[in-house]
């Protein structure tokens, strides 16, 4: 605040000022007047100073009483200095590091406080595709055989895409009470008009993991790299809001287990409707690992999925299951990975069923009554390290939907097979800059047994920070 006071003198503008400084907290300018010759302005000026006097208080007091929160000491972190070796709370960064192919690495950038008891990582990647749709096209995205265009459409298709460029935020700390432990949260631009999306939100200590984020019921180290963002048809994908216990032992043996909020990908008619479910899924899993990059992982899940009866009005219940099995094996410059996953309600988790609505569907021969599919899918992959910084890989996959009740011959034209194709190529240029090549081959058979193709070639750069 400013305040201009009129004195006789430059000595008693001197004084005025030192006391409305020290009561005020305000800056006050000041000047002197020969108040003789400016009768009129001495009467304005002192009308305008008693009025000061009464309203300056005022203000000082609604200036403190409109701050809406009390000041807190806050930490400064000066970065003057280089250092060669960088703390030990660093290695988590490392240590805990997604195994999925698409996700970012351990931040470029990392503030540490001097006790080196918490540090903060900003870090993720920018990643640029060019993708060709030839002899067949797939109009979405991602390369989904669900949705392989069928008719009379265009065989040929050019796209480019940036959205799965990914940005994170990522607090590590020690703590007495629960180890290391981790505050996470990651995007990227795939919502709605290529808005920014969540990917992950969670916080996780050594045994406990709370937020949003991959499923339990995953074996992510198996997945297959691919520059398409989805991957292999028939791998279980999916992400979710859940509260999950993991267990590691010293000996290569880890097993979990978790409650998720169940999103259900249904079909509906005007008889039934899925809406809000009462009860979560629960995965649980048990991983054996035999040596670096090598394990095998068993894992099951149950979903208990609700629905109504529009004729009666009734709410029902089906239980869904999945059983899964995957494995990762390392032989020198050789890996092998494969995953095959089977049962009822799990449309929602696998890639591409979880485009059609499989999770569960109309009884075609009980109108009010809904039933589940039984589903499989799987993959097998082989990549070869080249050089250390070269590798290349090939992966096929299917998903399968089976009919029951009459449901193929009442759907004819639904989607009841999918096939996946992929063989690729990547380069490390650098340690951040990575750049990829790949062909896609993919099927689509629906129940009347149409069949359609689709070609994709694939070419991405992407530079992690």
């Amino acid at each position: 605040m400013f305040i201009v006071l009129c004195c006789r003198d430059s000595v008693s503008a001197v004084c005025v000022c030192r006391i409305f400084g020290n009561i005020y907290s305000c800056f006050v300018v000041s000047f002197a007047v020969n108040f003789k010759k400016h009768k009129m302005m001495k009467k304005l000026l002192n009308a305008i100073f008693a009025i000061a006097l009464v309203l300056l208080p005022a203000i000082q007091v609604g200036a403190q009483s409109a701050s809406r929160w009390p000041r807190t000491p806050v930490s400064v972190v000066y970065i003057n200095e280089t250092i060669n070796e960088a703390p030990n709370i660093v290695e988590i960064f490392h240590n805990s590091r997604s195994e999925y192919f698409h996700s970012p690495g351990a931040p470029r950038f990392v503030l540490v406080d001097q006790q080196e008891r918490w540090a903060l990582g900003v870090g993720g990647f920018v990643q640029a595709k060019i993708g060709y749709d030839f002899d067949g096209i797939v109009d979405d995205i991602d390369f989904n055989p669900s949705s392989i265009e069928r008719g009379n459409g265009p065989s040929t298709q050019y796209r480019m895409d940036a959205t799965t460029s990914t940005l994170f935020l990522k607090l590590v700390g020690r703590s007495s009470l629960f180890g290391d432990f981790i505050i996470y949260s990651a995007g990227n631009w795939r919502g709605s008009d290529d808005t920014f999306q969540m990917l992950d939100a969670y916080i996780k200590t050594k045994h406990l993991t709370f937020g949003y984020t991959t499923g339990a019921f995953m074996d992510l180290a198996a997945a297959p790299p691919t520059v398409d963002y989805a991957g292999p048809c028939g791998m279980t994908f999916y992400r979710s809001t859940q509260f999950a216990f993991n267990y590691n032992s010293d000996w290569g043996l880890s097993m979990g287990m978790a409650l998720e909020t169940p999103d259900i990908d249904a079909t509906e008619n005007e008889y039934v409707s899925v809406g809000a479910q009462r009860f979560p899924d629960i995965p649980v899993y048990v991983k054996y690992n035999f040596a670096p990059n090598t394990h095998v992982r068993l894992a099951g899940i149950m979903r208990d999925i609700s629905y109504r009866n529009l004729l009666t009005g009734r709410q029902h219940e089906r239980i869904g299951w999945g059983a899964q099995a995957s494995t990762l094996l390392t032989f020198g410059k050789l890996q092998l990975s494969g995953q095959y996953t089977i049962g009822e309600g799990i449309g929602s988790l696998m890639n591409d069923v979880s485009n059609v609505g499989m999770d569960i569907v109309p009884n075609p021969r009980s109108e009010g009554n809904m039933m589940m599919l039984l589903t499989d899918g799987w993959f097998a992959s082989v990549l070869y390290n080249i050089t250390p910084r070269l590798f290349a890989s090939a992966t096929y996959s299917q998903s399968n939907i089976r009919s029951r009740r009459g449901f193929a011959g009442a759907n004819p034209e639904m989607y009841k097979r999918g096939q996946y194709l992929v063989a690729n190529m990547f380069c490390n240029v650098s340690n951040n800059l990575q750049l990829g090549l790949e062909y896609l081959h993919g099927w689509r058979v629906d129940f009347n047994r149409d069949t359609y193709n689709a070609n994709r070639i694939n070419f991405s750069a992407r530079y992690n920070f």
